[in-house]
C-alpha cells in the first residue's frame, strides 16, 4: 500500500509525539504541504511549586499570546460567569444577625403568707373586757393582755370563750384554746 506525503508526516508525528521525542529537529519538511503548519506546545505549567516561592510566568515571544497573560488580571470571567443563565456573578451571602432572645421576666413573687403571732394561747377571761393569757414563744413569758392592749405589733380586738381575734397592720389571727380531751 502506497502512502502520500500528508499521510506519512501525520503518521510521523503521530508516532514522535507517542515516543515523546518530539523536536524541531525531527520535524518533517512541512513546505512541501502549505495546509501543515507547527502548532508550538504550551508552556510547562509549574503547578508542583512550593507556595513559599514566587511563581514567575514564563515569558514567550512565539506560541499562543494568551499564554503570557496571567490569570489574576482576567477578572471579567468572574464577573460575568460563563455557565450562569444571567451571566452575573452570584449574589454574596447575607449575614444575618444571631436573634437574641429576651429572658423571660422573673416570676412574680409568691403571695404573702399571713403573718402569725408568736403567741400561745393559754387562758381567757370573759366579759365587756376580755383578758386573755399568752405564752411567748420566742422568751417563754406569760403576756397578759385587756381587749384594746397590743403586744409585739398584734391587738387584742376580741375574747369569746375559747378564742380570740388578734389583729396588726394588714393581717388578722384568730387562736382558740386546745380542747381538754385533745382534739
Amino acid at each position: 500500500m502506497t502512502m502520500g506525503r500528508p499521510a506519512a508526516v501525520i503518521l510521523a508525528l503521530a508516532g514522535a509525539v507517542l515516543a515523546g521525542s518530539l523536536a524541531v529537529a525531527a520535524a518533517p519538511d512541512l513546505g512541501a504541504d502549505p495546509g501543515l503548519r507547527p502548532v508550538p506546545r504550551p508552556p510547562a505549567l509549574d503547578l508542583d511549586a512550593p507556595p513559599t516561592e514566587p511563581k514567575t510566568t514564563p515569558v514567550l515571544h512565539s506560541g499562543n499570546p494568551l499564554w503570557a497573560v496571567p490569570l489574576s488580571s482576567l477578572t471579567v470571567t468572574r464577573e460575568r460567569p460563563l455557565f450562569s443563565a444571567s451571566r452575573r456573578a452570584p449574589a454574596p451571602p447575607v449575614v444575618v444577625a444571631p436573634v437574641v432572645q429576651a429572658p423571660p421576666p422573673p416570676p412574680p413573687p409568691a403571695p404573702r403568707q399571713p403573718e402569725r403571732p408568736r403567741l400561745s394561747l393559754v387562758g381567757t377571761v370573759g366579759g365587756e373586757d376580755g383578758i386573755a393569757v399568752f405564752v411567748d414563744q420566742a422568751t417563754q413569758a406569760i403576756v397578759r393582755l385587756r381587749t384594746g392592749e397590743g403586744h409585739d405589733g398584734w391587738v387584742l380586738r376580741a375574747v369569746d370563750g375559747r378564742e380570740v381575734t388578734l389583729q396588726n397592720d394588714r393581717d388578722t389571727a384568730i387562736l382558740t384554746l386546745p380542747r381538754p380531751d385533745g382534739r
